[in-house]
């Protein structure tokens, strides 16, 4: 298993992450409002603000200070044309 870090003491693990999306998204919103109820919304941004949303498939959604396109290349790669 590889893991991908993002800033201060945050590692995720790529295996494990179901999707990408920068937290200004619309569906980004709605993931935040539902997660916060049911106890699954980490937020590792430690205090600064956070750009993108990484949703795991256990259901957790990950809160990163990392801009979305500088993460879908830390996690998947860069894909080619």
């Amino acid at each position: 298993m590889s893991f991908v870090s993002f800033g201060r003491k945050v590692f995720l693990p790529r295996e494990r992450v179901m999707a990408v999306m920068p937290v200004s998204a619309v569906v980004a919103k709605k993931i935040k409002d539902v997660d916060f109820y049911a106890n699954k919304i980490i937020n590792a941004t430690f205090g600064k603000q956070a750009k993108t949303a990484v949703v795991m498939d256990s259901g957790h959604v990950i809160l990163i200070p990392t801009r979305y396109k500088i993460a879908v290349r830390a996690i998947w790669g860069r894909r080619k044309k």
